[in-house]
């Protein structure tokens, strides 16, 4: 069955199985570079005039790459997961294609572990090879530089470790799912694609900020400290942690959204231009700590206790990839129980003998008596 299954569907392992290859082959070559150059690289970044030099073109390299990697499980949904199924019911090649009786689950799990197996397995590689490349980012980051990037960021932790080989079984089985209930490929591509298209969002939108308790860091209102210690943007951190929230908060960490109109004094004295003896100095130092004062006033009375950071630190990202693929794992599971209770009613073809047998009795029944 197996070798059956390989000889009918070898056309779509062979071309998927050549598009991974090349983009390996590209993101090793071009993270190799970005590693010996002692550089780094960001998703995005694109070379301006071909003949950039220095870190340009890998960049560039990686950002197409990582592109790819992010549309690469839903194209192979569409038209791996969709045709290898869509093509032969269409046409019952499913039954005349088979060369002995099969149960209807073999039919349809040895076109998962020939077809969809081996193309998850490469995509996995891929995404471990772009998790390498993004190595140098953690290593090169200074105290004193504030940086947004994050290993959870989107659509570095889609398309790195091994979350990527998960939605794209997640896809193949979908358009299998797709293929087997629609019994038509335009429609099945098209319901592939929608559906393939909700799951993402909703595990980087709604689920994986709480796969774990975040980190909360807790910081002071008073005047001093939002001058001193508040980053101008808590989502901008110096060790790649992935902050999912920030803001002030009331006692029981309830955030809170500060009313600035209601802490602004209207009647505050400004200080003239040309008053710069000791005396106006030391005035003007004294109103301005009233108005911190003030300000720190108003907001307690709107029940603010302190500000939070909600964050996840980077030695997180294994586990959440762990958790991640879990999940879509999980997903394809279920789908792949709707395909089969929708699954075709596939005959079980008469071998030789059984024909000659039932020619026989035909024959037999036909003759005069």
């Amino acid at each position: 069955m197996i070798l059956v299954t390989w000889r009918q569907c070898r056309t779509h392992i062979v071309w998927a199985l050549s598009i991974v290859v090349l983009v390996i082959a590209a993101s090793a070559i071009a993270g190799i570079y970005v590693h010996r150059s002692g550089t780094f690289w960001e998703f995005g970044r694109i070379c301006s005039r071909w003949y950039d030099v220095g870190i340009c073109r890998p960049a560039t390299t990686l950002s197409v790459t990582t592109l790819l990697a992010l549309l690469l499980p839903v194209l192979f949904g569409m038209f791996v997961g969709v045709t290898i199924f869509s093509r032969d019911l269409e046409h019952g090649a499913h039954v005349l294609g088979l060369p002995q009786s099969v149960s209807r689950m073999r039919w349809y799990f040895s076109r998962v572990l020939v077809v969809f197996v081996p193309i998850t397995l490469a995509m996995t590689v891929l995404g471990l090879v772009l998790s390498w490349t993004q190595n140098s980012r953690k290593r090169l980051t200074k105290p004193e530089d504030r940086d947004s990037f994050s290993m959870f960021d989107f659509p570095i932790f889609e398309t790195t470790g091994i979350a990527i080989g998960g939605y794209t079984f997640l896809a193949l089985i979908t358009g299998s799912a797709a293929a087997l209930i629609l019994r038509n490929t335009v429609g099945a591509m098209v319901a592939t694609l929608v559906m393939f298209l909700i799951a993402p969002v909703i595990l980087t939108a709604l689920l994986r900020p709480h796969y774990t308790e975040p980190d909360t860091k807790v910081q002071s209102i008073n005047g001093y400290t939002r001058a001193t210690e508040y980053a101008p943007s808590p989502y901008y951190t110096v060790d790649a942690s992935w902050v999912v929230g920030a803001g002030f908060t009331d006692r029981d960490g309830n955030m809170i959204t500060a009313d600035y109109s209601q802490c602004v004094r209207k009647d505050s004295a400004k200080v003239r231009a040309g008053e710069t003896t000791h005396k106006d100095r030391a005035r003007t130092q004294i109103e301005y700590a009233e108005r911190t004062l003030e300000f720190d006033n108003c907001l307690r009375l709107q029940r603010i206790d302190h500000y939070e950071i909600l964050s996840h630190p980077q030695s997180r990202y294994w586990q959440f990839q762990t958790i991640e693929t879990a999940l879509i794992l999980l997903c394809a599971e279920l789908m792949s129980l709707l395909a089969n209770i929708r699954r075709p009613q596939i005959p079980a073809l008469r071998t030789r003998a059984s024909v000659a047998e039932g020619d026989t009795t035909l024959m037999a029944r036909n003759s005069p008596a």
